[in-house]
């Protein structure tokens, strides 16, 4: 089926940034920022802001039911995450970081393009169209707004946005699981090795980097020679999620044949995400080959255990995940900028291999069900959405 593909700016009444406010007061306006939306589009509003507003700028920043927040400023991988605003029951205003989108609504249903811009965003196309500085990044507008969308018929695309609505209904409910079994594992813990903030049973605490290694990976845009390189699939931070993988989109690299020796993973690597802040590094999984000569590019950090008869790579990642882990990396973030340097002069505990691997019976029963439910998961909405917007639905 083929369906006109129409520019982004064309289907827009109106597309409006928001605005900075460093101030949190207790009787402000509610304002949404960076850390209330999911990468799933979801709303997490556990960590309110509420800011001064003036009366103009409630007027020019107020959000709507049916308005689509599209994060434009952020690290490069971020740009492009979105969400779809609900109604409210008290004025709620948008950051910076967000473009507002209006909808014309009768030329597109905005549950339909929310559904779409995810799907770019899956695809990591944002990210070509960025202008990016240190560990930051702007979409460049012109670029964004004369994106072509497939554009069916009205009646079509409330279709479509009603069947992925319940695909993501059911994939919600299979993340619940995954974090069901998380949480399992949080308690076996905790009676195997005891509160991983104050390590009350004594167990040694070692330097990550006197256990390990740790690598950072392949910049994107490399120079190479075409006539010895190789191209090779790699891990990018929308592969790592906590806990579990999502390869429903694998792409691949043009690499040197140093580099892919370089950045090559092996079983057992712990990869944590580079997050763009150090409390965010807790975000791994153990590497199992799950893609052959797959490596990883240099948001993804590396971690490889150097003696496996001293500690296993699952039990470092549970502690590295763990809140001994999350509130180190918070503290020292604030002092050094260097993600490898903060990583290497953690120390986990290390207790008997005997007490890691009967925690690593738990570890293969909860990996089996979170496999399981992830791919599911991602599986059945990727192929809708695909299908969807190819009009094979």
């Amino acid at each position: 089926m083929s369906w006109p593909e129409i520019c982004l700016a064309e289907l827009l009444e109106d597309i409006q940034p928001g605005f900075a406010s460093g101030l949190n007061i207790d009787d402000g306006i509610l304002q949404v920022r960076m850390n209330n939306v999911k990468p799933d589009g979801s709303w997490d509003w556990s960590k309110e802001r509420r800011v001064p507003a003036t009366t103009r700028q409630l007027a020019k920043y107020s959000l709507q039911s049916g308005d689509i927040l599209f994060n434009a400023t952020n690290s490069p991988e971020q740009v492009g995450k979105s969400a779809l605003f609900q109604k409210s029951d008290e004025p709620v205003t948008f950051s910076n970081h967000f473009l507002r989108l209006k909808v014309k609504k009768s030329k597109v249903d905005e549950r339909y393009l929310i559904r779409y811009l995810a799907s770019l965003w899956k695809k990591r196309v944002f990210e070509n169209m960025v202008d990016a500085w240190v560990n930051q990044a702007t979409v460049q507008r012109d670029s964004f707004l004369a994106l072509k969308i497939p554009v069916p018929p009205l009646a079509e695309q409330k279709r479509i946005a009603a069947i992925l609505d319940k695909a993501d209904s059911l994939r919600r409910k299979n993340q619940q699981a995954i974090q069901l079994a998380d949480q399992f594992l949080r308690a076996v813990f905790l009676d195997l090795f005891g509160d991983p903030m104050t390590n009350p049973k004594g167990w040694d605490e070692i330097e990550l980097k006197k256990i390990a290694d740790i690598r950072s990976g392949v910049t994107k845009g490399k120079k190479v020679d075409l006539a010895t390189a190789v191209t090779l699939p790699y891990m990018r931070v929308a592969n790592v999620q906590d806990g579990y993988l999502d390869l429903s989109d694998i792409q691949n690299i043009t690499v040197s044949r140093n580099d892919a020796e370089k950045f090559q993973l092996e079983k057992g690597d712990i990869l944590l995400t580079e997050g763009g802040d150090p409390d965010k590094l807790g975000r791994g999984y153990v590497w199992n080959n799950e893609i052959p000569n797959c490596i990883h590019q240099n948001h993804i950090f590396s971690v490889r255990i150097n003696n496996l008869n001293k500690i296993r790579p699952e039990f470092l990642s549970a502690v590295i995940a763990s809140q001994r882990g999350k509130r180190y990396f918070l503290r020292v973030g604030k002092q050094t900028t260097g993600i490898a340097t903060i990583l290497s002069e953690f120390k986990p505990f290390v207790p008997p291999i005997e007490l890691q691997d009967k925690f690593m019976v738990s570890v293969n029963k909860a990996r089996t069900i979170k496999n399981l439910f992830a791919s599911s998961e991602f599986n059945l909405f990727n192929s809708l959405s695909q299908k969807a917007f190819a009009g094979k639905l």
